[in-house]
């Protein structure tokens, strides 16, 4: 993170004035190496940034999120993405003939000599790509932070806060591409969309509240009558003498039908590191638990962290995951990390492990 005051705000400054807003840029690339099976997939991807701040002098700083790219395996392309479609080429009529009339050598007249009843369309096409989004989220959300809390709104609004989940330390999209579905899997759905979300804390306690008022997410213009395509979340961390405990709680709208989600996690000092426990219980369509954990510590300079995670769905085998990953610095914004992942209980045939190299700068 790096602010450019020295340039932006001080040109600023000079047609306005005295300039009180702060710019921050954000930058960073890696450069990935995933095997995986009898494939080895390689992935460069980065991502830039702007945010802006602005102190209003009354106790309140205003922050919008500004406008950010990004390429990663998550999103299919940088900037445009090209989309397959197709058109009609040809068509036939089946039990249909077509005659031509020639005079003079000039065509002159179709005529069609059979009729159609019932008949049988075939249809050849062709296809074309198209430029589809651009991959790029833009001023989607504004906070307003006092000395009692902060307040956000926006149109992409996340509060999953029930996932509370710790087994997954892996830090790349790239790693667990392409394993094998889980028997078992976790879904919260519908936290994100047009809402918003206050955050605050008092005598030690943090207390975060999230409404939706479209799930939908990502659209730009609020469902202000709060149809029945919403969600309300709470998380609260509450320290317990050397422990810090932390619990959420989801509840979403859709189609008719609520679902609950309750999560629960906790962290202590052990050993040389730290140990993460939690648990996650989803009455969504299927009933599904997830107990998870996970231990970080350093060894030298190189930061590793071993994670497990097993997940049981109703009327399926349960999937359990091993993830590990360790990095180590090589500069300052620079390192290096790899990471390992391990599935057990995924779709049949299909790949269980796969393990990736990788390296991030930071601009």
């Amino acid at each position: 993170m790096k602010k450019l005051i020295a340039i932006i705000s001080v040109l600023a400054a000079g047609f306005v004035g005295t300039a009180k807003a702060d710019i921050t840029m954000s930058a960073g690339s890696n450069l990935e190496m995933q095997s995986i099976g009898s494939a080895s997939n390689l992935s460069i991807g980065g991502s830039l940034g702007f945010a802006f701040s602005q102190d209003l002098g009354n106790g309140i700083t205003v922050t919008m999120s500004g406008l950010s790219f990004g390429n990663d395996v998550s999103v299919v392309d940088n900037i445009v993405s090209d989309t397959q479609g197709t058109a009609l080429a040809t068509s036939t009529v089946a039990g249909t003939t077509i005659q031509t009339t020639s005079a003079n050598g000039n065509n002159t007249a179709q005529t069609n000599t059979a009729a159609v009843v019932n008949a049988a369309l075939t249809q050849t096409t062709g296809s074309f790509t198209t430029d589809a989004a651009v991959d790029a989220d833009a001023f989607e959300q504004i906070s307003f932070a006092t000395a009692n809390g902060t307040l956000t709104y926006g149109s992409d609004v996340e509060i999953d806060y029930a996932d509370l989940s710790v087994g997954d330390v892996l830090s790349s999209d790239l790693t667990d591409t392409g394993l094998g579905a889980a028997t078992s899997a976790l879904s919260l759905g519908n936290t994100t969309g047009n809402g918003i979300q206050y955050a605050t804390s008092f005598g030690g306690t943090a207390l975060t509240i999230g409404y939706l008022m479209d799930n939908g997410g990502g659209a730009d213009l609020f469902d202000t009558s709060a149809a029945a395509e919403n969600t309300m979340a709470i998380k609260s961390a509450i320290p317990v003498g050397p422990l810090s405990v932390t619990v959420g709680y989801t509840s979403d709208s859709t189609a008719g039908a609520t679902n609950n989600t309750m999560g629960g996690s906790t962290s202590m000092a052990a050993g040389n590191g730290t140990l993460s426990i939690a648990y996650v219980s989803s009455d969504a369509a299927t009933d599904t638990t997830k107990m998870s954990a996970k231990y970080a510590t350093t060894l030298g300079g190189a930061s590793l962290a071993i994670g497990y995670s097993s997940t049981d769905a109703a009327g399926a085998t349960n999937t359990n995951d091993i993830t590990a990953s360790i990095s180590q610095s090589v500069g300052t914004g620079a390192s290096v990390f790899a990471e390992f992942v391990n599935r057990n209980g995924a779709a049949a045939n299909s790949d269980t492990s796969a393990v990736l190299l990788g390296s991030s700068f930071a601009f």
